[in-house]
């Protein structure tokens, strides 16, 4: 075909096309240079970080919004629950300007950070945390995000008093972990020499060295904070055994294969030396039914409407609440654990917190004791 043809051609398939199009375009024509402005500052095709950050929460208690009810268009009794449970109570909360309209939202990824406010993906809480006895800090870097929520919400200095009056909430709140983690805002009984585990102190970036540790699956570790999916059978452990400089575990000498590691005493006194987990279980049963033969709890572990004379019995309730509502079944922080409920069983036996851990007790001596 001629070159002549071939022009037309051209010239001819434009002339159709121009009666489709309305924009008149003169001078030279370059494309905007946004660059500075762009989504490709800091999301490319070659970067899928905040895409599998992104699948790990959707596999998290957060991104389930189980809770995100707790608020106050649902239940004005609800309204200091927003600042936790909800994207719009937390971010009133962190930036001090109230909420306000017809929508509360579950947790999600602009709730901990402001990327699009910041220029980068810090927390939006950074500070150090003051736990409710005001006495206490929890000071573990990102870990304080954490902390901002997952902490005890009760003063046990004013709430476990002598005559105080019990009910099904008495205790700290829900996920008290930071208060575990650091030892802290637990009943203490005086005479009572408490210790706290190496995670007390050596884990220093707090929660997100185990629960944000490097994960082989979304459902477990990175965003998504679960250390075990158990209908899949992973355990997320790298945060565990991560390795040293010489490729040795800087935190267990023994890699661990399971977080149910084997304790290193018999704390629960049943003859048997279990994991920690077991063991700790151990004691919250033994003193639940301390605490049921008392009168104090009923078969769940909640706690009656009574009034407690002495704070020291109340003590026991809290402490028992304490490290159950934990959730950690005393991984977080292994001695303060069995202190507190070894001390607490001790004392509801004998009325002596540190007296002979009891075993095969009868329930007369429970009842005199009480």
């Amino acid at each position: 075909m001629s070159k002549i043809k071939l022009t037309a051609l051209a010239l001819t398939a434009f002339a159709l096309l121009l009666p489709g199009c309305e924009r008149e375009i003169t001078g030279n024509v370059e494309l905007a240079d946004n660059s500075s402005a762009s989504c490709f500052t800091c999301h490319s095709d070659q970067d899928i970080k905040l895409t599998v950050a992104r699948e790990q929460y959707e596999n998290s208690v957060h991104a389930a919004g189980a809770n995100s009810n707790r608020n106050r268009l649902y239940n004005t009794r609800y309204q200091s629950c927003e600042r936790c449970h909800t994207h719009e109570g937390f971010i009133a909360e962190v930036t001090g300007v109230e909420a306000a309209g017809d929508n509360f939202s579950p947790i999600t990824c602009f709730t901990c950070h402001k990327p699009h406010s910041s220029g980068n993906l810090e927390p939006r809480v950074t500070e150090a945390v003051v736990l409710e006895d005001g006495i206490s800090v929890f000071d573990r870097g990102p870990a304080n995000l954490c902390a901002s929520c997952h902490h005890g919400r009760e003063n046990v200095l004013t709430l476990v008093v002598d005559s105080v009056e019990l009910d099904s909430r008495f205790g700290p709140h829900h996920s008290n972990q930071s208060d575990m983690l650091i030892g802290a805002n637990a009943y203490e009984f005086a005479d009572y020499a408490y210790t706290n585990s190496w995670h007390s102190t050596g884990v220093t970036n707090g929660c997100v060295e185990c629960h944000m540790s490097k994960s082989m699956h979304e459902s477990v570790g990175g965003h998504s904070w679960t250390m075990e999916n158990e209908d899949r059978h992973f355990v997320n452990l790298s945060g565990c055994n991560q390795s040293g400089q010489n490729g040795e575990s800087s935190c267990h000498v023994t890699p661990l294969d399971s977080l149910n590691r084997v304790a290193h005493a018999d704390f629960d006194g049943d003859g048997d030396v279990e994991g920690v987990h077991d063991e700790i279980e151990g004691l919250l049963e033994s003193l639940h039914t301390l605490l049921e033969l008392a009168g104090l709890v009923d078969e769940d572990g909640d706690p009656l409407s009574v009034v407690v004379p002495d704070a020291d019995s109340a003590g026991a309730v809290f402490n028992f609440k304490f490290v159950e509502e934990d959730h950690s079944h005393g991984i977080h922080n292994t001695d303060y654990a069995v202190g507190l409920l070894q001390s607490s069983i001790n004392y509801m036996a004998t009325g002596d917190p540190n007296g002979a851990p009891a075993t095969n007790r009868s329930t007369e001596r429970l009842v005199s004791a009480h």
